[in-house]
């Protein structure tokens, strides 16, 4: 379902730049080439076959890819991103020699290519690029994927997020600054932190930096990326800062995909926040019961406990025997709302709104048009994800942009304008099976705002 004409507003489908292609050129003397794909190995005599390749000249490895070739002595070779002239001692073979070309994806010549490229004297006008390495190992559509967005900064403290979800992962890389780059070639060059991605998606994205839209951090434009590049069918959409325990996934898989099969009506699973202190240095918490005395201490604690996650009923999850065995508790929408969820991404689920930039109203919105569309939120009982607490950290370029922060604002720009599309009810709880239901759980624990 979507509102609008306008990419990436009011729920429609973004537009995004589009992906290279992952493929080596055989090019001869004469500069006539032919192109070979990847996941497949390619023999002397198919690439004899062609034309191009009888007076051969140079290969030319194109971003995101590598190239093995195999010499008629047995000799192998790794070729990556560039042109590799035949007679250059940076290519010490007889090109005419080759017998075999693998051509396979690689993130860090991905990586070496666009390094060149935020190198170059004109960096500042070259094209935005967006470039996407998908992990070799493949995942059934009926799966959930884990989406998240950041710059180099959270390279780091993501990895407990990808080390406790062994499903699917889309995760969108945004280079703040054409500098950056040199980081994350620094990063992934490290073995184990190249082998930690091998389940995820991962996108990079390089702005074009002369048009400056890069010193507001387009927040729900790199979410819209993470679920386009997604290849199933469910999606739970995070932040970086937070992590999920370590039973989250198999739950989703056992309990949350048959149960939105089943719905008929959309449906949300919220997932439980909480952050916790940043002197904080035993194990963190995986269970509501080693929850529990962290919260009673105050060393865990909710968030904005009244608009932006009290709502979830965070107080009423602490104390599960109110619902008994129910694996979920309903909530009704309220005002200002910040929720993080689990859902079919095919069943209305809008976009986020990419006028939203920085922070500030890039979740509500999206909570507020589930809630015009009809979405029922159920909250998890037993799982939950939490925020560590750290030093702030700075944005990465020119940091947030102020002279034009509030150019579009959640209470004066889309409020109204989702009023104008679903008229004067829009924030009343319209999923919501018993709308007084709120008011009955504030009674209870005292938590949330009408």
């Amino acid at each position: 379902m979507t509102f609008a004409t306008e990419p990436g507003i009011l729920g429609a489908p973004p537009e995004t730049e589009p992906d290279q292609n992952i493929h080596v050129q055989l090019c001869n003397v004469d500069g006539m080439c032919s192109s070979w794909d990847q996941d497949r190995i390619w023999m002397e005599s198919e690439l004899k076959r062609d034309e191009s390749w009888l007076q051969p000249g140079w290969i030319r490895v194109h971003l995101g890819t590598r190239a093995i070739i195999t010499m008629r002595s047995g000799q192998r070779l790794e070729l990556g991103f560039g042109i590799h002239k035949c007679e250059e001692s940076s290519l010490p073979i007889n090109c005419k020699d080759i017998i075999s070309l693998t051509v396979e994806e690689s993130l860090l010549s991905a990586i070496d290519g666009i390094a060149e490229v935020c190198a170059r004297d004109d960096w500042a006008t070259q094209p935005a690029l967006v470039h996407t390495v998908r992990p070799a190992k493949g995942f059934s559509k009926r799966d959930v994927t884990m989406i998240a967005q950041y710059s180099k900064s959270r390279l780091y403290r993501f990895e407990h997020s990808i080390r406790v979800w062994p499903g699917p992962i889309s995760i969108v890389l945004f280079l703040a600054t054409n500098n950056d780059i040199a980081d994350v070639k620094a990063y992934f060059e490290q073995k184990e932190k190249l082998s930690l991605y091998d389940n995820v998606v991962l996108t990079i994205v390089k702005p074009k930096y002369s048009l400056g839209t890069h010193k507001r951090y387009p927040i729900n434009h790199l979410r819209n990326v993470g679920i386009q590049k997604a290849t199933t069918d469910y999606i739970f959409v995070m932040d970086a800062d937070f992590v999920p325990t370590t039973k989250l996934y198999s739950f989703a898989k056992t309990f949350i995909i048959p149960h939105l099969e089943e719905a008929n009506y959309p449906t949300a699973y919220v997932i439980p926040c909480v952050a916790i202190k940043e002197e904080y240095k035993k194990k963190f918490p995986d269970t509501i019961q080693e929850l529990q005395p962290l919260m009673k201490s105050g060393m865990a604690y909710i968030t904005d406990p009244r608009a932006g996650h009290g709502p979830t009923g965070t107080k009423l999850f602490m104390n599960p025997h109110v619902y008994g065995n129910s694996p979920a508790f309903e909530v009704c929408f309220e005002s200002q709302w910040e929720p993080y969820y689990i859902v079919n991404k095919n069943q209305l689920h809008p976009y986020y709104d990419e006028r939203f930039k920085n922070q500030g109203g890039d979740k509500q919105s999206h909570a507020l048009m589930m809630n015009a569309i009809g979405f029922k939120f159920l909250v998890l009982r037993d799982h939950f994800m939490y925020h560590m607490d750290h030093p702030k950290l700075a944005w990465t370029g020119a940091g947030l942009d102020q002279k034009n922060e509030r150019d579009f604002t959640y209470f004066a720009d889309f409020s109204p304008m989702l009023e104008r599309i679903f008229g004067s009810t829009y924030r009343w709880p319209r999923g919501c099976s018993d709308p007084f239901v709120s008011s009955s759980k504030v009674g209870i624990q005292g938590i949330g705002v009408m």
